[in-house]
């Protein structure tokens, strides 16, 4: 299949190139460039002077749900119906509205993708929340995928706000350098997120992120540091969040997770290389964490209650006949140093019913069908 679809991606780039159409794979701009603003048909009021800001990051899976795709290497799927997409972005919806958050920062969100059914998630979000303004950063723009039929993408990231994002940029980060060219024409080109938000009379920068997940040439590392670097050099104060594809560095458990197959179905590409949890500690020594690693713990249990990420659902089950939870965490929030987080309302929203934090409200909805990811929460208090 791999050597198939090498040569219909050559033969696309050839015929492009003679013909002068529309390249199959769009380069996305190196550097930094200027990222597409939205804002909604219909402006909902925001809090006039907000003492604090609800803030919260969530990897939406691309409006799949629990839906098995193939590269979860447990599934099949490959595209999804209109009426799925919709169904899906309903459950996050009512989600979003429930924890009503001023920022939110969404990874893995699409404008126009054949396996979303050319759903414009942006202006659906838009349209069902209390948000107002969202910015959108590309980071997978193919006309055509050939692999498993997965055809048009355009896939990146967003940060959304009640407040006017007055500006944004997208800054590159490295590619991957052990790819072949063909394979590396059509991947993602991951970025680093910034908008600015004016909220009242103080401008807040937001960074939205999500790095590499199955390289073998250290890219992720790179990239994370390269997120540091980018946020610590930021005047002013910021926000910061997304899914960082890494463990917290006192993570107690590295490898060997429950969604893991011990028999691979979808090849060398999609295989989870070791983790190095160190590359998120300068995080938590130079930032203001949602979270601080204190409250991590250092047993199973406590480190449970922050995990993030499970690639199996609740309804489905492993190869030992374990149904899916979660796991493991890679999803975080960092705001600029000598500001705080109220620590009475951060928190990882996991499951139906869950009390969060000490705030009173215990969860209607439940992440834990809604994506493979579970949003992290928490009020940000305005410099």
């Amino acid at each position: 299949m791999v050597s198939v679809c090498r040569l219909i991606c050559c033969a696309g780039l050839g015929l492009a190139s003679l013909t002068g159409c529309e390249p199959l794979a769009r380069a996305v701009p190196r550097g930094t460039h200027a990222a597409p603003r939205f804002k909604a048909a219909t402006l909902m009021p925001a809090p006039p002077d907000p003492d604090g800001l609800r803030v919260m990051a969530w990897n939406i899976k691309y409006g799949a749900a629990r839906l098995p795709f193939w590269f979860d290497c447990w599934g099949d799927r490959v595209q999804m119906t209109r009426a799925e997409v919709e169904a899906n972005l309903a459950g996050a919806v009512a989600l979003i509205r429930e924890a009503d958050p001023d920022v939110l920062m969404v990874e893995e969100i699409e404008l126009n993708s054949r396996r979303s059914a050319y759903v414009d998630m942006v202006r659906h979000l838009l349209a069902n929340t209390d948000l107002n303004y969202a910015a959108y950063f590309r980071t997978w723009d193919s006309r055509y995928i050939p692999s498993e039929g997965l055809g048009r993408m355009d896939l990146g990231n967003a940060i959304f706000s009640k407040y006017p994002i007055v500006a944004a940029d997208s800054i590159a980060q490295a590619d991957r350098t052990d790819q072949d060219l063909v394979t590396a024409t059509f991947y993602i080109h991951r970025s680093i997120g910034r908008a600015v938000i004016e909220v009242g009379d103080q401008p807040v920068t937001a960074f939205v992120v999500h790095t590499e997940a199955y390289d073998e040439d250290g890219t992720k590392q790179a990239q994370i540091e390269q997120i540091h670097e980018v946020v610590q050099a930021t005047e002013g104060p910021w926000l910061l969040g997304g899914d960082f594809n890494e463990l917290p560095p006192t993570a107690l458990k590295t490898q060997d997770f429950l969604d893991e197959r011990t028999e691979p179905v979808c090849g060398e590409d999609f295989e989870q290389p070791p983790y190095t949890p160190a590359v998120m500690a300068p995080f938590f020594a130079d930032f203001a964490p949602w979270i601080e690693l204190a409250r991590f713990g250092d047993t199973p249990a406590a480190q449970a209650r922050l995990f993030t990420h499970s690639v199996l659902g609740p309804d489905e089950v492993n190869e030992a006949g374990v149904a899916g939870d979660w796991n493991r965490t890679l999803d975080y929030l960092f705001a600029s140093p000598g500001t705080a987080w109220d620590p009475a309302t951060t928190d990882v929203l996991q499951r139906a019913g869950q009390p969060v934090a000490q705030t009173g409200w215990v969860l209607e909805a439940d992440p834990l069908r809604l994506s493979d990811h579970a949003p992290v929460f928490g009020v940000w208090r305005l410099p």
